[in-house]
């Protein structure tokens, strides 16, 4: 939910993951928030092996790690 309401669409999960995609934007695409992120301690996963270029597959960890994400991407897209 937080991360949707950051303009972001995640598709629904039962798993231990979930997908997140980014916008088609210069600067705001999953290559670009997985280099921010993994800059700040953040590692989440590339999926475009799977034909999802513009997403990161994000493992549910912690509270804390999962509030971290979000504060990130949030600071990520307000730039």
């Amino acid at each position: 939910e937080e991360l949707e309401k950051l303009g972001l669409t995640v598709t629904p999960s039962v798993g231990n993951f979930i997908l997140i995609h980014f916008p088609e934007v210069e600067g705001k695409k999953a290559t670009d928030a997985d280099a921010f992120l993994s800059s700040r301690g953040c590692v989440l996963r590339l999926v475009g092996n799977y034909g999802l270029p513009n997403a990161l597959r994000m493992s549910i960890g912690s509270e804390e790690a999962n509030k971290a994400v979000v504060a990130n991407l949030a600071e990520f897209l307000k730039q």
